[in-house]
């Protein structure tokens, strides 16, 4: 079976509104031991500053029905470092007077990797590039756009066309916004330096503040330039190769770790990202797809099912193991992917790697590498338009494409859209109130609605 092959061509997201968080009674505990990843996002974070954000908003919701039968605990988690070396992760513990079952709360931190690893001209020959490759294929984005129904403002909301004037200018605004910045704030000193008797004091003391933001503007920025470099002869390169490679790490042993008994630890796992922390939760996830293929994510074999390779069963009965137990597939496991703030589909738009229509056999194998639940977004190298063209097999299989997923995003947050170019998700606008000038990118960790509707979709279990 090929990835490509279980996508679909023409699939409408479902959408929704975010509703307001229900009453106490209507919230219910986990069934099972759960885990839950939180990646954050572009900013200047401090460890365990995005897992008590995060932490806070479910501990608030569950304390309203449970109040004094609810605790929380500081969890010390040992794990294996790359050599013979031990570290200690945190996480925190959920827990509810009457059950034996818990919800443990874990982070993944990246923000060290890429602190003061790029300055203004690396930052802006990477643009450089970004834009040209974008000019370069600007009628392909217009033509994926239209098909999957992009909202994004590079197309009329009344007849989805392509506006290919919106798009250019965009384009010419980001390739110059480094000469821009450098400019005003060559012309800010230039200013300053003219006041009478306290000019050079001006200057000083501008340069003094100014040069503290622009390092960490350059902090935030570098974060989206690294990430996003496809290039393995990128100086950064390397550096996202080591996000990623935690990100899968983290997922990994969530969804590895074992019992007293070698069971499943982590019956359930649910993966949340927010802003930049949603692509590097995604390509964690495709990565732990690959991996699985393989065989190589324990409990599990290469059809991503639970358990030792099944025996045959008379009568179409279901798929057990060796010990006769019933087999379940790993989406029963990772069951959960929770989108906030995302770019993801800015990114399809301007940063995914593109490739000439000549190079139809590299452009399969990315297409078969990037499959998690994304849209074919090479259409025009085909049989039809390329004479060359000869489709490639490939034996993939896409094992997570049941994974609930939730993408919250608010009309607001600039950052954020609908999800289009993906597919199997429920995208929800969180409709936050903000002012004429609002920027709601942040909205999503103090909004209880939020916060409940997770509780409702991946925690809840009204039995208990």
């Amino acid at each position: 079976m090929t990835t490509t092959s279980t996508r679909p061509s023409r699939v409408s997201n479902k959408g929704e509104m975010l509703q307001q968080a229900p009453d106490p009674p209507g919230l219910g505990w986990v069934t099972e031991n759960t885990a839950m990843l939180i990646v954050h996002g572009i900013g200047n974070q401090l460890p365990l500053q995005t897992l008590d954000q995060f932490g806070r908003g479910l501990v608030a919701q569950y304390r309203k029905k449970y109040q004094e039968a609810f605790t929380i605990s500081h969890e010390i988690v040992v794990k294996q470092g790359d050599g013979n070396d031990k570290w200690f992760d945190n996480a925190l513990r959920l827990r509810k007077e009457g059950s034996d079952c818990f919800i443990d709360l874990y982070e993944y931190y990246w923000a060290d990797y890429t602190q003061d690893r790029a300055g203004w001209k690396d930052m802006s020959k990477w643009l450089d590039g970004v834009v040209t490759g974008a000019k370069n294929f600007y009628l392909r984005n217009g033509q994926i756009g239209q098909e999957y129904h992009d909202k994004s403002i590079f197309f009329d909301p009344r007849t989805g066309k392509f506006k290919v004037g919106t798009y250019r200018a965009f384009l010419f605004t980001m390739g110059r916004l480094f000469l821009v910045l450098d400019g005003i704030y060559r012309g800010l000193l230039w200013l300053l330096g003219r006041l009478p008797f306290c000019g050079s004091i001006a200057v000083s003391l501008f340069k003094s503040y100014a040069d503290g933001k622009v390092h960490d503007l350059t902090n935030v920025i570098s974060q989206i330039c690294i990430y996003n470099v496809t290039d393995p002869k990128s100086k950064w390169y390397r550096i996202r190769r080591t996000i990623l490679d935690g990100a899968v790490n983290a997922v990994r042993y969530l969804i590895e770790r074992d019992d007293e008994a070698g069971g499943l630890y982590y019956p359930s796992v649910i993966v949340c990202g927010h802003s930049l922390g949603t692509q590097i939760a995604y390509d964690a996830i495709n990565k732990i797809d690959l991996l699985v293929n393989e065989g190589l994510i324990r409990h599990y074999d290469q059809r991503g099912m639970l358990g030792a390779a099944p025996e045959l069963t008379p009568g179409g009965a279901a798929p057990s193991d060796a010990a006769g137990r019933p087999q379940r597939p790993i989406a029963r496991q990772l069951r959960g992917f929770v989108t906030f703030g995302s770019p993801l589909d800015k990114v399809a738009f301007f940063l995914r790697e593109n490739v000439p229509d000549t190079d139809y056999i590299r452009q399969q194998f990315l297409d078969n590498y990037h499959h998690f639940k994304m849209h074919n977004l090479d259409r025009d190298n085909n049989p039809g338009t390329n004479p060359n063209y000869l489709r490639a097999s490939c034996q993939l299989r896409s094992l997570l494409n049941r994974v609930q997923w939730r993408n919250y995003f608010d009309h607001k947050d600039y950052v954020s859209g609908s999800l289009d170019y993906y597919w199997g998700l429920t995208n929800v606008d969180c409709h936050f109130t903000a002012g004429k000038f609002g920027f709601t990118h942040s909205y999503y960790w103090d909004c209880a609605d939020f916060y409940g509707d997770i509780i409702i979709h991946f925690l809840y279990d009204p039995t208990v």
